[in-house]
């Protein structure tokens, strides 16, 4: 018979390879490609250029190009295209520990938001959880508050939109066919009803899609928050329709269109008429 190996031997060996395998999941295997930065060349913007020219060269869409043509002019416009083309430091930071963790770059380099109107989306691909890179997701409820479901143990909470700035990816995305005053409406709700609400990684998968939210098992995450509140008034941003709704599925959801985006291939919009 052969020798069995000692119990403490088995333990030591998983002692070893656990935090090992975190590390290759969290490090290498999340990080095999990074955001995006642009791999054509820079053009001349002038007052001409098309919008297409424009998102490929700053990020940004018509209404923030527009917006900030008006508050700065063709110079803002050209500061906005040297930022998008210029790659900033970044840092691996955690959010639960070693469990969870997201992609940021500092302070000084992040991406001023030019453009964020009620009911717009807040997307990104920074948060990464043991390799899957889940991302996180907001709803905007005015320019200066965003509602969020961040992490386990916490309640939907309002925050500022500025720690949106110095995520290594991001889109702020806009449903296409609301009109302003509905893009009110559903932020309107959301304040009201989505407000702290148990964080739940379930959300969607018990019982009804979309229960009431004085249902028991009423609870959000960060992107089911954002499809639920626009869920409520018939627009399902969920590209793929499942009980798991996800960052990826709203950047991919044929009814939104963008406003700004950095670290994302502005060419991914265009190819496929508007979505990631």
């Amino acid at each position: 018979m052969g020798r069995q190996k000692k119990p403490w031997r088995r333990w030591g060996l998983l002692l070893f390879l656990t935090p090992l395998a975190v590390y290759l999941l969290q490090g290498p295997w999340a990080h095999r490609s990074g955001p995006f930065f642009p791999d054509y060349p820079q053009a001349t913007l002038t007052e001409d250029s098309s919008d297409e020219t424009i998102l490929l060269q700053t990020g940004l869409g018509r209404s923030a190009a527009e917006r900030l043509l008006e508050s700065g002019g063709l110079e803002a416009l050209r500061r906005a295209q040297t930022a998008f083309f210029t790659l900033p430091g970044r840092q691996c930071e955690p959010l639960l520990g070693w469990f969870t963790r997201e992609d940021r770059c500092d302070e000084a380099s992040g991406t001023p938001l030019a453009d964020l109107r009620p009911g717009d989306l807040l997307v990104t691909l920074s948060t990464h959880s043991l390799g899957w890179r889940h991302g996180h997701a907001g709803l905007v409820i005015n320019e200066d508050t965003v509602l969020e479901c961040a992490v386990w143990g916490d309640n939907s909470v309002f925050q500022s939109p500025d720690h949106w700035r110095t995520y290594t990816s991001c889109a702020v995305l806009r449903v296409k066919a609301a009109s302003p005053a509905l893009r009110q409406e559903v932020a309107n709700y959301a304040k009201e009803h989505l407000y702290d609400v148990p964080y739940r990684l379930t959300a969607g998968w018990i019982g009804a899609k979309d229960p009431e939210p004085e249902d028991w098992q009423f609870g959000l995450q960060c992107a089911y928050l954002v499809w639920y509140a626009w869920a409520r008034f018939g627009y399902d941003l969920d590209a793929d329709g499942g009980r798991l709704v996800t960052a990826s599925d709203l950047l991919r959801s044929d009814l939104v269109e963008v406003v700004q985006l950095w670290g994302m291939d502005p060419r991914a919009w265009l190819e496929v008429g508007g979505n990631q």
